[in-house]
């Protein structure tokens, strides 16, 4: 199973632009429906329900790149943005083939007051919590389908990765 780690080192680019504290308006049962999303054209009519800004392919290029390089396979990948003037969320779908084979989503909000208290109503108590000086990492592992909240600071991002 690809690392959750590979989300969070490519997802970087989703967290810039959301830095002040906005609290988050994304539903959680919309935000669970998308990251089931089984293909790329799921996630897009799943995001586009949104009203959110739909991010470019240039906007990902730098992003596709990184994480073509990192995992040697390719990968297709959809985003977008809401941003306002109190900051912004992020959300992304992509679908990597080749060794590191999985489709995953990543949500990156600011200021997500009830995130991780509909995670852990709806997956139960995380399999691991990691506590650091700079912030704090749940993770859920249910069967093929890893699930991950980490928080810093005011920014928090949750990924769904599965397995093929």
């Amino acid at each position: 199973m690809p690392n959750v780690m590979i989300g969070v080192a490519f997802s970087v680019l989703f967290a810039i632009g959301a830095a002040a504290a906005a609290p988050s308006t994304l539903p959680f049962a919309q935000l669970v429906d998308f990251c089931g999303s089984t293909t790329i054209a799921e996630a897009e009519a799943n995001g586009e329900q949104l009203g959110w800004r739909r991010m470019t392919a240039a906007e990902l290029e730098d992003w596709r790149m990184g994480f073509v390089a990192y995992t040697g396979g390719s990968v297709e990948i959809s985003g977008w943005r809401r941003e306002d003037n109190d900051g912004g969320e992020s959300l992304s779908f992509w679908v990597a083939r080749g060794p590191s084979r999985h489709r995953a989503c990543a949500y990156t909000a600011t200021n997500p007051a009830r995130l991780l208290d509909d995670l852990s109503e709806r997956f139960g108590t995380p399999n691991n919590l990691e506590k650091y000086d700079f912030g704090t990492t749940f993770s859920w592992k249910l069967g093929a389908t890893e699930i991950s909240f980490s928080r810093v600071g005011q920014i928090a991002v949750f990924y769904v990765v599965h397995s093929d």
